[in-house]
């Protein structure tokens, strides 16, 4: 066999071998076999390579994308704090601008109510306020014009004027009535104080607006705040969702985590239990502060107004007897009128004092002094009183009666300003770890939910109950009557 018939042979052998590859199949083999001998392309080490530091560069975005949101609530909460700050010092200073308008308008109300007494009766002791009032109204209406400065509705300067010709007016009307000349009619003294106190009235309602655009503005920026930071908020929780996919893996830390907050919760919930205990004492505190301090002021005006009082009458009883008869004719009715005006002011003393300290809760206990409530309130024949009290007096400690007697006495007063009933009962009920008190209407109700904010009479009630820890319970509704329930431990 020749070279070339050998060949023939082989190939035809090989083909026979591999009866499935078609002659494309060949072709591309051997461009891949020439393929394989060729250098390696670069671009795949590169992919590689970018993948693998865009993996490693994920922890950095985090924490970079972290430190960036907790700067902007740094800063926004800082913001907004300054800002907050800056609404309540202007606020402060619009609250000084208005006690000072209302200053100088009391000052000079004073004066002139005791210049007009002084001028009809002549006696020296009408001047006392307007004495008194002497050395700070200069002040008052020197500083009007340095504190109202940008104040355009009102020309400040004119009305520093009109006070002192106001004040110049009352003066020589003093000086002439001393001199014991005529004291013609006050007519331009009366125009004057009207249109001080007609600016006076629309300066006050500048500086209150001012205050109300203060207040809206401080609004609107906590509205953008509470905004911002639902923003942030939301925007740290993508953060900690990504971050937890990123570290799902670490078990451990996770469950190290999840140890400490328990711990950490548990030691804030010991921390508000412990401060909730310390805001409950310091509460009652103030309570009992409060209290004693309208016990130091009763026995004040009981001492020392009381006493006034008592002097004055006994003085104004001699003056009327040691007068001749011609005089007392002509002073009979000014000197009864004064009588009767100390007697009415002795008698305020004595309804003041019982208000700031109620004598009977001290003197007969807690029992008493409902039942006495009861029958002052009862006292009106439109009004009927139903009380349910134990026989013998509880085992309830000052304080606790204290808070007992001023529930009741605040809802009886609530009861009689605003239902209109006809008909109230109060009960008083005790067992071996609480007292419990319970005052009923049928007046007009309303709807608890709905009440007005700007009183505080059933807040003041809730206060004191939850000072020692106890319920308080408030039902009405409207055409049924309202029922306030307040149960207080006894330890």
């Amino acid at each position: 066999m020749s070279r070339d018939q050998f060949g023939r042979w082989a190939a035809q052998r090989k083909r026979r071998l591999q009866p499935g590859i078609p002659a494309e199949s060949k072709a591309t083999m051997t461009d891949t076999a020439k393929a394989s001998h060729r250098p390696p392309r670069a671009s795949t080490p590169i992919r590689l390579g970018s993948h693998a530091s865009a993996t490693r560069a994920w922890p950095h975005v985090l924490l970079a994308t972290g430190c960036a949101i907790a700067l902007t609530l740094l800063i926004t909460s800082y913001v907004q704090s300054s800002l907050g700050l800056q609404a309540l010092k202007d606020l402060s200073a619009q609250t000084a601008r208005i006690d000072k308008i209302d200053r100088l308008q009391m000052l000079l109300i004073n004066a002139e109510t005791s210049v007009r007494g002084y001028l009809l009766t002549g006696d020296l002791v009408y001047l006392e306020p307007y004495e008194q009032a002497a050395p700070n109204i200069d002040l008052a209406i020197t500083q009007l014009p340095r504190d109202f400065v940008d104040h355009g509705t009102v020309d400040v300067s004119v009305l520093a004027a009109l006070a002192r010709e106001k004040w110049k007016l009352m003066s020589e009307a003093v000086a002439r009535q001393s001199l014991g000349e005529h004291t013609p009619d006050d007519m331009a003294g009366k125009i004057l104080m009207d249109e001080v106190r007609r600016q006076l009235n629309v300066l006050r309602s500048y500086v209150l607006e001012e205050g109300r655009a203060v207040v809206d503005q401080s609004s609107a920026r906590f509205a953008l705040a509470q905004k911002v930071g639902a923003v942030l908020a939301g925007a740290t929780l993508v953060l900690l969702i990504v971050l937890f996919a990123v570290l799902q893996r670490q078990f451990s830390l996770r469950e190290r985590i999840a140890n400490m907050l328990a711990s950490e919760n548990e030691r804030l919930d010991i921390e508000v239990r412990k401060r909730t205990t310390e805001l409950r004492q310091l509460a009652r505190y103030l309570t009992n502060a409060r209290e004693d301090e309208k016990a130091r002021l009763a026995r004040e005006l009981h001492d020392e107004l009381g006493a006034l009082l008592t002097v004055a009458k006994l003085d104004s009883d001699w003056i009327a007897r040691k007068l001749p008869q011609d005089v007392q004719a002509a002073l009979g009715p000014r000197l009864e009128r004064l009588k009767r005006t100390l007697a009415d002011g002795i008698a305020l003393k004595r309804r003041i004092i019982d208000d700031l300290r109620p004598p009977l809760l001290s003197e007969l206990g807690l029992l008493e002094s409902l039942r006495a409530l009861a029958s002052d309130t009862g006292a009106a024949p439109e009004i009927r009183v139903e009380i349910e009290l134990p026989e013998s007096a509880p085992e309830i400690d000052n304080e606790r009666a204290l808070v007992l007697f001023r529930i009741a006495q605040e809802a009886f007063s609530n009861a009689l300003k605003y239902a209109n009933p006809s008909q109230l009962k109060l009960s008083l009920s005790t067992d071996e770890h609480a007292a419990h008190l319970r005052i009923s209407d049928n007046g007009r109700g309303f709807v608890v939910e709905q009440r007005p904010r700007d009183r505080h009479g059933i807040d003041g009630m809730k206060h004191r109950v939850q000072t020692y820890g106890g319920d308080f319970v408030i039902r009405s509704e409207p055409g049924n009557g309202t029922t306030v329930a307040a149960s207080i431990p006894l330890r």
